[in-house]
Protein backbone atom coordinates (compact mmCIF):
# COMPACT_ATOMS: atom_id res chain seq x y z
CA UNK A 1 0.00 0.00 0.00
CA UNK A 2 1.28 3.80 -0.80
CA UNK A 3 1.44 6.02 1.56
CA UNK A 4 -0.62 9.23 0.93
CA UNK A 5 0.67 12.53 0.67
CA UNK A 6 -1.24 16.03 0.57
CA UNK A 7 0.83 18.48 -1.51
CA UNK A 8 -1.79 21.29 -0.50
CA UNK A 9 -3.83 20.76 2.64
CA UNK A 10 -7.20 22.79 1.58
CA UNK A 11 -7.49 26.17 3.98
CA UNK A 12 -10.78 25.78 6.45
CA UNK A 13 -12.46 28.39 4.04
CA UNK A 14 -12.03 26.40 1.20
CA UNK A 15 -12.72 23.25 2.95
CA UNK A 16 -15.77 24.97 4.24
CA UNK A 17 -17.01 25.26 0.95
CA UNK A 18 -16.17 21.45 0.06
CA UNK A 19 -18.45 20.81 2.71
CA UNK A 20 -21.42 22.68 2.21
CA UNK A 21 -21.23 22.15 -1.37
CA UNK A 22 -21.69 18.47 -0.21
CA UNK A 23 -24.37 19.62 1.66
CA UNK A 24 -26.42 21.71 -0.66
CA UNK A 25 -26.20 18.32 -2.43
CA UNK A 26 -27.07 15.56 -0.57
CA UNK A 27 -29.86 18.35 0.88
CA UNK A 28 -31.47 18.75 -2.48
CA UNK A 29 -30.70 15.05 -3.67
CA UNK A 30 -33.42 14.17 -0.32
CA UNK A 31 -36.05 16.85 -0.78
CA UNK A 32 -36.48 15.72 -4.11
CA UNK A 33 -36.30 12.03 -3.31
CA UNK A 34 -38.84 12.06 -0.09
CA UNK A 35 -41.23 14.43 -2.04
CA UNK A 36 -41.44 12.09 -5.10
CA UNK A 37 -41.47 8.91 -2.58
CA UNK A 38 -44.35 10.31 -0.48
CA UNK A 39 -46.05 11.88 -3.18
CA UNK A 40 -45.94 8.27 -4.76
CA UNK A 41 -46.86 6.48 -2.42
CA UNK A 42 -49.78 8.51 -1.18
CA UNK A 43 -51.20 9.34 -5.19
CA UNK A 44 -50.88 5.77 -6.32
CA UNK A 45 -53.13 3.97 -4.42
CA UNK A 46 -54.65 2.50 -0.81
CA UNK A 47 -53.14 -0.85 -1.28
CA UNK A 48 -50.00 -1.45 0.53
CA UNK A 49 -48.19 -3.68 -2.20
CA UNK A 50 -49.40 -0.97 -5.05
CA UNK A 51 -47.82 1.75 -3.42
CA UNK A 52 -45.01 -0.88 -2.25
CA UNK A 53 -44.37 -1.80 -6.14
CA UNK A 54 -43.71 1.95 -7.06
CA UNK A 55 -41.67 3.09 -3.98
CA UNK A 56 -39.26 -0.22 -5.52
CA UNK A 57 -39.56 1.90 -9.19
CA UNK A 58 -38.46 4.87 -7.36
CA UNK A 59 -35.41 2.81 -5.56
CA UNK A 60 -34.69 1.18 -9.10
CA UNK A 61 -33.90 4.20 -10.43
CA UNK A 62 -32.29 6.01 -7.70
CA UNK A 63 -29.74 2.94 -8.29
CA UNK A 64 -29.67 2.26 -11.52
CA UNK A 65 -27.45 5.31 -12.62
CA UNK A 66 -24.54 4.29 -10.24
CA UNK A 67 -24.37 0.88 -12.30
CA UNK A 68 -24.63 2.28 -15.32
CA UNK A 69 -22.36 5.01 -14.97
CA UNK A 70 -19.87 4.21 -12.14
CA UNK A 71 -17.00 2.61 -14.61
CA UNK A 72 -16.76 6.32 -16.05
CA UNK A 73 -17.37 8.05 -13.15
CA UNK A 74 -14.12 6.95 -11.79
CA UNK A 75 -11.97 6.93 -14.12
CA UNK A 76 -12.97 10.66 -15.14
CA UNK A 77 -12.05 11.62 -11.51
CA UNK A 78 -8.60 9.96 -11.75
CA UNK A 79 -8.08 11.43 -15.14
CA UNK A 80 -9.23 14.86 -14.30
CA UNK A 81 -8.87 17.72 -11.54
CA UNK A 82 -11.60 16.48 -9.34
CA UNK A 83 -12.65 19.76 -8.17
CA UNK A 84 -13.73 20.02 -12.03
CA UNK A 85 -15.58 17.06 -12.13
CA UNK A 86 -17.31 17.99 -8.76
CA UNK A 87 -17.95 21.79 -10.57
CA UNK A 88 -18.95 20.15 -13.39
CA UNK A 89 -21.45 17.72 -11.86
CA UNK A 90 -23.03 19.86 -9.08
CA UNK A 91 -24.55 22.26 -12.74
CA UNK A 92 -25.41 18.89 -14.40
CA UNK A 93 -27.86 19.14 -11.57
CA UNK A 94 -30.43 21.71 -13.11
CA UNK A 95 -30.89 19.29 -15.60
CA UNK A 96 -33.35 16.55 -13.56
CA UNK A 97 -34.69 19.06 -11.53
CA UNK A 98 -36.25 20.86 -14.53
CA UNK A 99 -37.22 17.40 -15.86
CA UNK A 100 -39.41 16.70 -12.43
CA UNK A 101 -40.70 20.23 -12.42
CA UNK A 102 -42.16 20.03 -15.66
CA UNK A 103 -43.58 16.56 -15.11
CA UNK A 104 -45.65 18.18 -12.09
CA UNK A 105 -47.96 19.59 -15.02
CA UNK A 106 -48.71 16.05 -16.70
CA UNK A 107 -51.33 14.06 -16.17
CA UNK A 108 -51.25 10.63 -13.93
CA UNK A 109 -49.66 8.17 -14.72
CA UNK A 110 -47.21 10.26 -16.97
CA UNK A 111 -46.67 12.56 -13.63
CA UNK A 112 -45.26 9.44 -12.26
CA UNK A 113 -42.91 8.32 -14.51
CA UNK A 114 -41.75 11.34 -15.32
CA UNK A 115 -40.86 12.45 -11.57
CA UNK A 116 -38.96 8.84 -11.46
CA UNK A 117 -37.15 10.03 -14.75
CA UNK A 118 -36.12 13.08 -12.81
CA UNK A 119 -34.92 10.54 -10.07
CA UNK A 120 -32.54 8.92 -12.54
CA UNK A 121 -31.46 11.63 -13.72
CA UNK A 122 -30.67 13.08 -10.65
CA UNK A 123 -28.51 10.03 -9.33
CA UNK A 124 -26.71 10.11 -12.89
CA UNK A 125 -25.29 13.35 -11.82
CA UNK A 126 -24.79 11.96 -8.26
CA UNK A 127 -22.84 8.93 -10.14
CA UNK A 128 -20.56 11.16 -11.45
CA UNK A 129 -20.17 13.81 -8.14
CA UNK A 130 -19.64 11.22 -5.43
CA UNK A 131 -15.96 9.37 -6.71
CA UNK A 132 -14.79 13.03 -6.81
CA UNK A 133 -16.50 13.96 -3.32
CA UNK A 134 -14.35 11.28 -1.72
CA UNK A 135 -11.59 10.87 -3.71
CA UNK A 136 -10.56 15.09 -2.99
CA UNK A 137 -10.36 14.30 0.38
CA UNK A 138 -7.12 12.67 0.95
CA UNK A 139 -5.72 15.08 -1.54
CA UNK A 140 -6.67 18.80 0.78
CA UNK A 141 -6.58 16.63 4.32
CA UNK A 142 -3.97 15.46 6.19
CA UNK A 143 -3.34 11.64 6.35
CA UNK A 144 -3.44 12.00 10.39
CA UNK A 145 -6.98 13.64 10.17
CA UNK A 146 -8.60 12.05 7.71
CA UNK A 147 -10.56 9.60 10.03
CA UNK A 148 -11.89 13.16 11.43
CA UNK A 149 -12.87 14.55 7.62
CA UNK A 150 -14.97 11.65 7.45
CA UNK A 151 -16.86 11.77 10.54
CA UNK A 152 -17.38 15.33 9.89
CA UNK A 153 -18.77 15.20 6.39
CA UNK A 154 -20.77 11.98 7.08
CA UNK A 155 -21.88 14.40 10.07
CA UNK A 156 -22.66 17.27 8.00
CA UNK A 157 -24.52 14.76 5.36
CA UNK A 158 -26.78 13.60 7.90
CA UNK A 159 -27.50 17.14 8.64
CA UNK A 160 -28.37 17.55 4.84
CA UNK A 161 -30.38 14.09 4.80
CA UNK A 162 -32.22 15.29 7.99
CA UNK A 163 -33.17 18.88 6.95
CA UNK A 164 -33.76 17.78 3.49
CA UNK A 165 -36.32 14.65 4.18
CA UNK A 166 -38.03 16.97 6.80
CA UNK A 167 -38.56 19.33 4.34
CA UNK A 168 -39.62 16.91 1.67
CA UNK A 169 -42.16 15.64 4.24
CA UNK A 170 -43.54 19.46 4.94
CA UNK A 171 -43.31 20.39 1.71
CA UNK A 172 -45.42 17.92 0.00
CA UNK A 173 -48.24 18.42 2.98
CA UNK A 174 -48.43 22.36 2.66
CA UNK A 175 -47.54 22.90 -0.54
CA UNK A 176 -48.38 21.51 -3.77
CA UNK A 177 -46.24 19.21 -6.12
CA UNK A 178 -45.56 21.55 -8.19
CA UNK A 179 -43.98 23.83 -5.53
CA UNK A 180 -42.37 21.43 -3.95
CA UNK A 181 -40.25 20.04 -6.68
CA UNK A 182 -40.11 24.21 -7.34
CA UNK A 183 -37.85 24.38 -4.37
CA UNK A 184 -35.40 21.62 -5.42
CA UNK A 185 -35.02 23.88 -9.05
CA UNK A 186 -34.19 26.67 -7.03
CA UNK A 187 -31.38 24.76 -4.55
CA UNK A 188 -29.59 23.61 -7.28
CA UNK A 189 -29.12 27.08 -8.73
CA UNK A 190 -27.60 27.98 -4.73
CA UNK A 191 -25.48 24.66 -4.27
CA UNK A 192 -24.24 25.17 -7.65
CA UNK A 193 -22.60 28.44 -7.07
CA UNK A 194 -20.99 27.45 -3.86
CA UNK A 195 -18.83 24.58 -6.08
CA UNK A 196 -16.14 27.30 -7.48
CA UNK A 197 -14.61 27.80 -4.00
CA UNK A 198 -13.91 23.73 -3.92
CA UNK A 199 -10.05 23.53 -3.13
CA UNK A 200 -7.75 22.03 -5.88
CA UNK A 201 -6.86 18.46 -5.54
CA UNK A 202 -4.06 17.18 -7.34
CA UNK A 203 -3.26 17.41 -10.90
CA UNK A 204 -4.96 14.39 -13.00
CA UNK A 205 -3.46 11.71 -14.47
CA UNK A 206 -3.81 12.35 -18.57
CA UNK A 207 -2.98 8.43 -19.14
CA UNK A 208 -5.93 7.73 -17.23
CA UNK A 209 -8.44 6.01 -20.05
CA UNK A 210 -11.78 7.02 -20.10
CA UNK A 211 -14.04 3.82 -18.87
CA UNK A 212 -17.34 4.09 -20.86
CA UNK A 213 -18.52 0.35 -20.66
CA UNK A 214 -19.79 0.24 -17.19
CA UNK A 215 -18.74 -3.60 -16.92
CA UNK A 216 -15.28 -4.30 -17.80
CA UNK A 217 -13.17 -1.54 -15.84
CA UNK A 218 -15.21 -2.98 -12.83
CA UNK A 219 -14.21 -6.40 -13.19
CA UNK A 220 -10.64 -4.84 -13.80
CA UNK A 221 -10.40 -3.39 -10.75
CA UNK A 222 -11.94 -5.83 -8.39
CA UNK A 223 -9.27 -8.25 -9.71
CA UNK A 224 -6.46 -5.82 -8.45
CA UNK A 225 -8.44 -5.81 -4.74
CA UNK A 226 -8.68 -9.42 -5.07
CA UNK A 227 -5.05 -8.90 -3.58
CA UNK A 228 -6.15 -6.69 -0.74
CA UNK A 229 -8.39 -8.57 1.14
CA UNK A 230 -9.68 -6.16 3.45
CA UNK A 231 -10.85 -4.02 0.48
CA UNK A 232 -12.50 -6.70 -0.96
CA UNK A 233 -14.13 -7.37 2.06
CA UNK A 234 -15.34 -3.79 2.98
CA UNK A 235 -16.47 -3.32 -0.07
CA UNK A 236 -19.21 -6.46 -0.03
CA UNK A 237 -19.82 -5.19 3.78
CA UNK A 238 -20.29 -1.41 2.62
CA UNK A 239 -22.49 -2.16 0.40
CA UNK A 240 -24.83 -5.00 2.25
CA UNK A 241 -25.33 -1.48 4.58
CA UNK A 242 -26.39 -0.04 1.54
CA UNK A 243 -29.00 -2.79 0.40
CA UNK A 244 -30.61 -2.63 4.39
CA UNK A 245 -30.79 1.44 3.91
CA UNK A 246 -32.82 0.98 0.65
CA UNK A 247 -34.98 -1.20 2.09
CA UNK A 248 -35.21 0.83 5.23
CA UNK A 249 -36.15 4.02 2.47
CA UNK A 250 -38.44 2.29 0.39
CA UNK A 251 -40.28 0.69 3.80
CA UNK A 252 -40.42 3.69 6.03
CA UNK A 253 -42.95 5.65 3.91
CA UNK A 254 -45.21 2.67 4.23
CA UNK A 255 -44.98 1.82 7.75
CA UNK A 256 -45.82 5.08 8.57
CA UNK A 257 -48.93 5.10 6.45
CA UNK A 258 -50.14 1.79 7.19
CA UNK A 259 -48.91 0.84 10.59
CA UNK A 260 -48.84 3.19 12.98
CA UNK A 261 -51.09 5.62 10.77
CA UNK A 262 -49.47 9.19 10.65
CA UNK A 263 -49.22 11.86 8.04
CA UNK A 264 -46.37 12.38 5.19
CA UNK A 265 -44.40 15.27 7.20
CA UNK A 266 -44.41 12.56 10.75
CA UNK A 267 -43.46 9.81 8.33
CA UNK A 268 -40.45 12.14 6.71
CA UNK A 269 -39.45 12.85 10.21
CA UNK A 270 -38.91 9.14 10.82
CA UNK A 271 -35.75 8.80 8.29
CA UNK A 272 -34.19 12.18 9.45
CA UNK A 273 -34.36 10.94 12.82
CA UNK A 274 -32.64 7.77 11.64
CA UNK A 275 -29.93 10.71 9.85
CA UNK A 276 -29.50 12.60 13.31
CA UNK A 277 -28.16 8.94 14.77
CA UNK A 278 -25.81 8.34 12.03
CA UNK A 279 -24.64 12.09 12.23
CA UNK A 280 -24.04 11.43 15.91
CA UNK A 281 -21.88 8.11 15.30
CA UNK A 282 -20.46 9.69 13.30
CA UNK A 283 -19.81 12.56 15.36
CA UNK A 284 -18.68 9.63 18.04
CA UNK A 285 -16.06 7.59 15.33
CA UNK A 286 -14.42 11.08 14.20
CA UNK A 287 -12.49 11.60 17.42
CA UNK A 288 -10.71 8.52 16.30
CA UNK A 289 -6.91 9.35 14.12
CA UNK A 290 -6.09 6.09 13.41
CA UNK A 291 -8.54 3.82 10.33
CA UNK A 292 -7.64 0.80 11.63
CA UNK A 293 -8.18 1.54 15.55
CA UNK A 294 -11.91 2.99 14.27
CA UNK A 295 -12.71 -0.24 12.65
CA UNK A 296 -13.31 -1.78 16.67
CA UNK A 297 -16.87 0.15 16.10
CA UNK A 298 -17.71 -1.36 13.13
CA UNK A 299 -19.22 -5.13 15.18
CA UNK A 300 -20.94 -2.97 17.69
CA UNK A 301 -22.35 -1.05 15.15
CA UNK A 302 -23.67 -4.09 13.15
CA UNK A 303 -25.15 -5.85 16.05
CA UNK A 304 -26.93 -2.10 16.98
CA UNK A 305 -28.59 -1.88 13.76
CA UNK A 306 -29.54 -5.51 13.54
CA UNK A 307 -31.38 -5.42 17.37
CA UNK A 308 -32.91 -2.07 16.04
CA UNK A 309 -34.39 -3.01 13.28
CA UNK A 310 -36.00 -6.12 14.90
CA UNK A 311 -36.86 -3.89 17.83
CA UNK A 312 -38.94 -2.27 15.38
CA UNK A 313 -41.08 -4.83 14.70
CA UNK A 314 -41.73 -5.63 17.60
CA UNK A 315 -42.36 -2.48 19.76
CA UNK A 316 -43.20 0.18 17.08
CA UNK A 317 -46.71 0.64 17.76
CA UNK A 318 -46.36 4.88 17.43
CA UNK A 319 -44.53 8.05 16.29
CA UNK A 320 -42.73 7.95 19.55
CA UNK A 321 -41.87 4.56 20.08
CA UNK A 322 -40.79 3.99 16.38
CA UNK A 323 -38.56 7.18 16.32
CA UNK A 324 -36.99 6.24 19.43
CA UNK A 325 -36.15 2.56 18.04
CA UNK A 326 -35.16 4.07 14.35
CA UNK A 327 -33.20 6.97 16.32
CA UNK A 328 -30.49 4.59 17.98
CA UNK A 329 -30.77 2.74 15.13
CA UNK A 330 -28.84 5.28 13.28
CA UNK A 331 -26.45 5.93 15.66
CA UNK A 332 -25.34 2.99 15.34
CA UNK A 333 -25.34 3.26 11.45
CA UNK A 334 -22.82 5.78 12.38
CA UNK A 335 -20.31 3.55 14.02
CA UNK A 336 -20.65 0.80 11.10
CA UNK A 337 -20.36 3.29 8.23
CA UNK A 338 -17.50 5.67 9.11
CA UNK A 339 -15.27 3.48 10.11
CA UNK A 340 -15.40 1.42 6.59
CA UNK A 341 -15.30 4.41 4.75
CA UNK A 342 -12.50 5.83 6.29
CA UNK A 343 -10.47 2.78 6.07
CA UNK A 344 -11.20 2.30 2.16
CA UNK A 345 -10.17 5.65 1.25
CA UNK A 346 -6.95 5.05 3.34
CA UNK A 347 -6.22 1.94 1.74
CA UNK A 348 -6.88 2.38 -1.63
CA UNK A 349 -3.90 2.98 -4.09
CA UNK A 350 -3.98 6.62 -4.82
CA UNK A 351 -3.10 6.77 -8.76
CA UNK A 352 -6.26 4.84 -8.85
CA UNK A 353 -8.34 5.95 -5.94
CA UNK A 354 -11.17 7.28 -8.26
CA UNK A 355 -11.83 3.52 -9.83
CA UNK A 356 -11.19 2.01 -6.63
CA UNK A 357 -14.28 4.29 -5.58
CA UNK A 358 -16.01 3.49 -8.73
CA UNK A 359 -16.06 0.10 -7.87
CA UNK A 360 -17.23 0.90 -4.47
CA UNK A 361 -20.26 2.34 -6.11
CA UNK A 362 -21.11 -0.09 -8.52
CA UNK A 363 -21.38 -2.60 -5.99
CA UNK A 364 -23.40 -0.46 -3.57
CA UNK A 365 -25.99 0.11 -5.80
CA UNK A 366 -25.91 -3.58 -7.60
CA UNK A 367 -27.31 -4.20 -3.89
CA UNK A 368 -29.37 -1.76 -3.84
CA UNK A 369 -30.50 -2.89 -7.00
CA UNK A 370 -31.25 -5.86 -5.52
CA UNK A 371 -32.76 -3.66 -2.80
CA UNK A 372 -35.78 -2.51 -4.78
CA UNK A 373 -36.14 -6.59 -5.98
CA UNK A 374 -36.38 -7.92 -2.83
CA UNK A 375 -38.94 -5.49 -1.37
CA UNK A 376 -41.01 -5.51 -4.80
CA UNK A 377 -40.91 -9.07 -4.05
CA UNK A 378 -41.58 -9.07 -0.12
CA UNK A 379 -44.24 -6.18 -0.84
CA UNK A 380 -46.07 -8.10 -3.51
CA UNK A 381 -46.48 -11.62 -4.14
CA UNK A 382 -45.46 -13.02 -0.77
CA UNK A 383 -47.73 -9.85 1.11
CA UNK A 384 -45.49 -9.10 3.71
CA UNK A 385 -46.55 -6.21 6.15
CA UNK A 386 -43.84 -3.07 6.43
CA UNK A 387 -43.86 -4.23 9.94
CA UNK A 388 -42.36 -8.13 8.72
CA UNK A 389 -39.83 -6.38 6.14
CA UNK A 390 -38.23 -4.67 9.44
CA UNK A 391 -38.10 -8.11 10.78
CA UNK A 392 -36.31 -9.94 8.08
CA UNK A 393 -34.04 -6.66 7.73
CA UNK A 394 -32.69 -6.96 11.04
CA UNK A 395 -32.01 -10.56 10.71
CA UNK A 396 -30.32 -10.09 7.35
CA UNK A 397 -27.92 -7.39 8.98
CA UNK A 398 -27.25 -9.27 11.92
CA UNK A 399 -26.16 -12.60 9.85
CA UNK A 400 -23.70 -9.69 7.73
CA UNK A 401 -22.06 -8.31 11.31
CA UNK A 402 -21.55 -11.82 12.26
CA UNK A 403 -19.81 -13.18 8.55
CA UNK A 404 -17.77 -9.81 8.55
CA UNK A 405 -16.42 -10.29 12.28
CA UNK A 406 -15.50 -14.00 11.02
CA UNK A 407 -13.93 -12.64 7.96
CA UNK A 408 -11.52 -9.51 9.40
CA UNK A 409 -11.04 -10.85 13.02
CA UNK A 410 -7.52 -8.56 13.63
CA UNK A 411 -9.46 -5.67 12.50
CA UNK A 412 -12.92 -6.17 14.45
CA UNK A 413 -11.91 -7.49 17.47
CA UNK A 414 -8.45 -7.33 17.91
CA UNK A 415 -8.33 -5.91 21.62
CA UNK A 416 -10.80 -8.99 22.13
CA UNK A 417 -8.68 -11.41 21.01
CA UNK A 418 -5.53 -9.72 22.55
CA UNK A 419 -7.18 -9.86 26.00
CA UNK A 420 -8.86 -13.76 25.41
CA UNK A 421 -4.70 -14.00 24.56
CA UNK A 422 -3.10 -12.17 27.55
CA UNK A 423 -6.05 -14.60 29.82
CA UNK A 424 -4.70 -17.99 28.49
CA UNK A 425 -0.82 -17.35 28.73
Amino acid sequence: MEAMTTPHPASPARFGAYLYTQYFSAFNDNVHQMTVSLYLAAASGSREGEAGQWQSLVQASFVLPFILFSALAGSLADRYNKRSVLIAAKWLELVPMSVSFLSTFLPTPFRFWGLILGVFLMEVRSAFFSPGKYGILPEIVPPDRLVRANGILQMLTMVAIVTGEAVGGISIRHFDIHAAIGLCLGLSILGSLLSWWIPEGRPGNVKQMLRVDPLTPILGTLQEMRHQRVLLITTLTLSGFWMVSAIFRMNIPLFGLHEIRIGPDQTSYLWAIISIGIGVGAAGVSVIKGADASMRLVLPGALGVATASMGTWLFGRDFWSTALILGGLGVFAGLYLVPQTTIFQARSPEEHRGAYLGVQNFANNVFMLAAAGLNFVLSGPLHCSPRQIFLITGAGFLALGLIHAALLPDLLLGRLLMRKGAQAG
